[in-house]
């Protein structure tokens, strides 16, 4: 009987690209442990040199087999453990490199908002006890585009050229009272300190992002990551919000005295460990009790490709 290789070749990849999301969302494997399963990779050089070294003969569909199933196997731990974003958040353009740097500073005069729209680079943005907001910027390209006044600040990343933005960012915890996020191609870390928020809005595509509002009040949480990750830290204030990750992973860090609500839309592809941290399960809700006078988080999940953990092992 005669092989086509090409189908042989696809149905082999896909095997595997299936099957581990699968089987990571049924529990059988540790999806923190699939992050290195890229390193696999010289298996497909070995393979091609297989099917070089072999030619045309029958012996040469074992070089194929090990390239088809070391992509898929690649593929399925990619999507099983959100790890896409590996690499994504580095250099943009030509280069990382920055040649130019910019210092502002304002103040505020009551509660504030802050907009940040970054496009290939990095934040850093923390909330203290200083008074109103400094910016420090290191950028290739043109510089960043600041709008601020006494109740707002915004930030955003020029939209022409070979560009990258580097931001170091910090701003009065008394006065920030709505964070909105959008990065492309970032890295983005944020500590939010005491800052009592009526709002946080975070989106990221192709990224690393690391919220710390452990010791934060946030009324109102909305969290999108695609082809990324993300991870975020709660107080024990009640937070109501929604989750979505396509193609990433989320890690959801929250104190143990801390109620929790979490509506899961299921999806084949989406794996959570929520089975596994002590939670009551009634259809896609899965439940736990605030202790003393501690809230509840309340938030919508949902995630395709992807994998959602709460309190995972190392920590968020």
């Amino acid at each position: 009987m005669r092989v086509r290789r090409g189908l042989l070749f696809w149905g082999l990849l896909l095997i595997p690209l299936g099957a581990i999301p699968l089987l990571a969302r049924s529990g059988q494997f540790d999806t923190l442990r699939l992050e290195n399963a890229w390193q696999l990779w010289p298996l497909i050089i070995i393979g091609v040199g297989l099917m070089i070294l072999l030619g045309r003969t029958r012996a040469a569909i074992v070089g194929l087999i090990v390239v088809a199933l070391t992509i898929g196997t690649i593929g399925g731990a990619a999507l099983a453990s959100g790890s896409f974003w590996l690499g994504a958040a580095g250099a943009c353009g030509f280069g990382s490199t920055t040649d130019q740097s910019l210092d502002k500073s304002g103040s505020f005069d009551g509660p504030a908002s802050l907009s940040l729209d970054l496009d290939c680079g990095s934040v850093d943005l923390r909330a203290g006890d200083a008074a109103g907001w400094s910016l420090h910027a290191a950028y290739r390209g043109d510089e960043p585009q600041i709008e601020s006044g006494s109740d707002r600040l915004s930030v955003r990343t020029p939209s022409s050229g070979d560009r990258r933005q580097d931001w170091t960012i910090g701003v009065s915890a008394a006065s920030l009272n709505k964070l909105q996020l959008t990065a492309n191609a970032a890295t983005s870390s944020m500590d939010l300190g005491s800052a009592q928020l009526d709002e946080v809005q975070l989106g990221a595509n192709a990224g690393d992002v690391r919220l710390a509002a452990g010791s934060a009040t946030v009324t109102s949480l909305d969290m999108t990551m695609n082809a990324g990750r993300m991870r975020v830290t709660l107080g024990s204030a009640g937070t109501k919000g929604s989750i979505s990750v396509n193609a990433g992973a989320i890690d959801l860090c929250v104190p143990p005295e801390a109620g929790l609500s979490l509506d899961v839309k299921e999806q084949l592809t989406f794996a959570t460990n929520l089975s596994s941290r002590g939670l009551t399960r009634d259809g896609n809700t899965w439940t736990r009790p605030a202790q003393g006078s501690a809230g509840t988080i309340e938030l919508d999940v949902e995630g395709n490709a992807a994998a959602f953990n709460l309190d995972p092992s190392g920590g968020c």
